[in-house]
């Protein structure tokens, strides 16, 4: 029996002779493939290599960094989680009812959104000082996919940017948040908390009406402003009047020295309660006010579900009297938005870590699996997309945090304010937590960045200024899209457009010839800009007959392979007006993208200046030399390059 297709096929792909198989029990059992010795310690050394890749105690601590800490706890560790963890929860509850009608849900959701993910980043994350929980920009960028496709979309979206974060950390392409400029962020963060102030408003003023994006609330919000509730303005006054001096002043503190003062500790300890407390402080007695008042002169947030969301799978199809959509359609409404949620989530995780941890304990792949797990957790509890907050990290810093468990302290008490304290939050006015909304994301409004950027690069403020319109315009989403894009063409721009030193120069032997010398790496759009400045610094037609070009390469350590190609093309329009160009001080990986395309003789590099003036006399002498046999005695650089390039 002749062999089979199968086994032809393993042949071809091992390079090996594989004897025929014509006995009997080959034709009755099939093929049969023997492994040889060095097959089988080929496949120890595989099984090996992925054991030690994936499966050592090392990569498991790494992944699960809780094994790291955990068996070096302490009591004093306790100590330390438990009051940050009791701190960021008054921190996090208002907020949480706050960002949830922010992104357009119920405020319950906000609560939902803001246990789940301290339970797991506790297990995964890296960063001590990270609160995990919802924030406003990303509250302000689910608000249009809830006007869209209400809760489940919500819900949906922190599953798919859990799994998209997920898959980036794991794929280690984290690195793609590095491509996001500064003047983009800045430019970005200054619009979404202009349209989250914006956005505020209608809460504010005790108004009434639908919109999300920046223009149309602010067209409605002129539109139905002599409707405002007065009361509603009064005491959001009141509330901003008391939040914006203390965010102001949150960082001042007494000297270690003036602490010594007994009094001065305790104004000192009351100021960090009331610092850290203050949103907490609002809520509290603005429901008061309002479960006391016994009118219905507040616009209240309204009824809160008592007890803990069920435990449910992310819905991706929608079926209700107004709309069916099934998973395709659903999948397509959220694609975008996935997208950008991940980008913008990570881009704050990232800020977070690196403001509070060291580089050394920085780990930004396992940073994005965990909040990748915390998105994709929370999506079965009604939770929707979160990530690191940095007001809320500020306070888990300030408090003292010890370890990622004081995330599970958090945790339990919003956990615990959901199954009792639920019938108070219905008291709490609207317009109080649009003040904690107002007050939070204002110092985010940065146009000082404006003049960094003017003084340290003119030509970035062109993204600045398109992000910054096109956020406030089309909307987020699309942004900080079009801001990325345009940043990338301009560093694309740059790239292909590297300062290059030329001027003239003279041998010792008295023959001029062109120096050319580029500040980076010379990639393949870069090849035609840098002829044509050449050309341009050429002397005239009739002056330059056996002229010779160097260009040095010191600065070029890496190129591509259409490199090449545009170098032959230059060298071959450079001879054709007979130019010599010259090599010199090129780099391995240079060298060898260059001799790919080119034939060696065709190529003159050079190593050493001496080399370059001896080329430079030969080729004046006789301008053929490259075509000939070159003396051995006395080798070119033509004969270097043939005989001495594999070594280098």
């Amino acid at each position: 029996m002749s062999r089979n297709n199968f086994e032809l096929a393993y042949e071809r792909i091992n390079g090996r002779n594989y004897p025929n198989h014509d006995s009997p029990s080959n034709a009755t059992f099939g093929l049969q493939i023997s492994i040889e010795d060095d097959d089988e310690t080929t496949l120890r050394k595989c099984c090996c290599w992925w054991r030690e890749r994936f499966f050592t105690l090392e990569k498991l601590k790494r992944r699960l960094p809780i094994l790291t800490w955990l068996p070096k706890y302490s009591l004093s560790d306790l100590t330390g989680d438990l009051v940050a963890g009791i701190s960021v929860a008054f921190t996090i509850i208002p907020q949480g009812l706050a960002l949830s009608v922010l992104a357009g849900l119920p405020p319950q959701y906000g609560l939902y959104a803001s246990f789940m993910g301290c339970f797991i980043y506790a297990f995964f994350g890296t960063c001590k000082d990270a609160a995990v929980g919802p924030t406003a920009i990303l509250s302000i960028l689910i608000a249009p996919f809830v006007a869209l496709g209400g809760i489940p979309y919500a819900v949906s979206l922190s599953f798919l940017t859990g799994c998209m974060m997920f898959i980036l950390g794991i794929l280690n392409l984290g690195f793609v948040v590095e491509f996001v400029s500064f003047p983009v962020i800045s430019s970005f963060s200054t619009a979404a908390a202009i349209t989250i102030t914006a956005s505020q408003l209608k809460g504010f003023f005790g108004l009434h009406f639908k919109a999300s994006r920046f223009l149309p609330t602010i067209k409605s919000f002129f539109k139905n402003i002599v409707h405002l509730n007065p009361w509603d303005l009064a005491l959001g006054v009141l509330c901003l009047a008391f939040l914006l001096p203390v965010q102001m002043n949150k960082d001042k503190k007494f000297s270690k020295k003036e602490l010594t003062n007994p009094i001065k500790k305790i104004i000192s300890w009351l100021w960090q309660v009331v610092v850290t407390g203050r949103n907490a402080m609002i809520v509290i007695i603005c429901a008061m006010i309002t479960a006391l008042s016994q009118t219905n002169a507040f616009t209240l947030t309204g009824d809160i579900d008592l007890g803990l969301p069920p435990f449910r799978f992310p819905s991706f199809s929608i079926h209700t009297n107004e709309t069916d959509k099934e998973f395709t359609e659903t999948f397509s409404d959220l694609i975008a938005g996935v997208s950008v949620i991940s980008l913008v989530g990570l881009l704050e995780t990232v800020a977070v870590a690196k403001a509070f941890t060291s580089s050394k304990k920085f780990d930004a792949t396992q940073e994005m699996i965990a909040l990748g797990l915390c998105n994709i957790a929370g999506s079965f509890f009604g939770a929707f997309p979160v990530t690191g907050s940095f007001s809320r990290s500020a306070v888990n810093h300030s408090s003292g945090v010890r370890t990622p468990l004081g995330g599970i302290f958090t945790a339990t008490l919003v956990v615990l304010s959901l199954l009792t304290l639920a019938p108070f939050f219905e008291y709490i006015p609207q317009t109080a937590l649009s003040s904690i909304i107002i007050a939070a994301v204002i110092p985010m409004i940065r146009f000082d960045d404006m003049l960094l950027i003017w003084n340290a690069h003119k030509i970035d403020l062109i993204p600045y200024i398109f992000t910054l319109l096109s956020c406030l315009v089309i909307g987020l989403e699309y942004g900080i899209c079009i801001g990325v894009t345009i940043s990338l063409i301009i560093l694309l721009y740059q790239m292909a457009r590297p300062r290059v030193r030329i001027a003239m120069r003279t041998t010792p032997d008295g023959h001029d010839f062109l120096y050319v010398k580029p500040d980076r790496n010379v990639f393949f759009p870069s090849v035609e800009y840098m002829k044509v400045k050449i050309n341009k610094a050429l002397p005239t037609r009739d002056k330059y007959e056996n002229f010779c070009v160097v260009i040095d390469g010191e600065h070029m350590f890496r190129t591509d392979a259409t490199f090449g190609v545009g170098i032959k093309n230059m060298i071959e329009s450079f001879k054709a007006t007979g130019l010599l160009p010259i090599f010199y001080n090129m780099k391995k990986l240079v060298l060898k993208a260059i001799k790919n395309s080119l034939k060696t003789e065709e190529f003159c590099y050079c190593t050493s200046s001496d080399e370059v003036y001896r080329v430079i006399r030969d080729h004046m002498k006789n301008p053929d030399v490259g075509a000939s046999e070159p003396n051995h005695n006395h080798p070119t650089a033509r004969y270097w390059m043939s005989q001495s390039f594999e070594g280098r």
